[in-house]
């Protein structure tokens, strides 16, 4: 028996329409068997599972962690990978010297476009 990944979660209302007959889901297929990885509609992801910008609005990263899910919309010609909250890590923080660099970079590009 093939079990489903722990981030397939199945949610009963999109279900309940798929099993209707005359009315289909698109891009709700949480088992991956269709597109590669379990995939959501737009807005109706589990909510243990973040996009990037998601995760680092948490202060979190993904920590080497590979997509669990997906997204797609616009039909499918747009993606937003999802990666789980619970396996992501702290942001890290940068060291004195990276700060100092940054800012070294920003005048000097500053100073640039000034020059131009």
């Amino acid at each position: 028996m093939h079990s489903m990944p722990a981030s397939a979660a199945r949610i009963p209302q999109l279900e309940q329409l798929n099993a209707t007959p005359g009315t289909r889901v698109v891009f709700y297929d949480p088992t991956g068997s269709q597109h590669g990885l379990p995939t959501y509609p737009w807005k109706w992801a589990p909510k243990h599972l973040k996009t990037r910008r998601q995760l680092t609005a948490l202060g979190l990263r993904p920590g080497g962690q590979a997509p669990v899910a997906q997204i797609l919309w616009r039909k499918g010609g747009r993606v937003a990978y999802l990666y789980d909250v619970t396996r992501a890590l702290p942001k890290r923080k940068p060291t004195g010297k990276q700060l100092a660099a940054l800012d070294k970079a920003m005048r000097a590009r500053r100073a640039k476009r000034s020059a131009s």
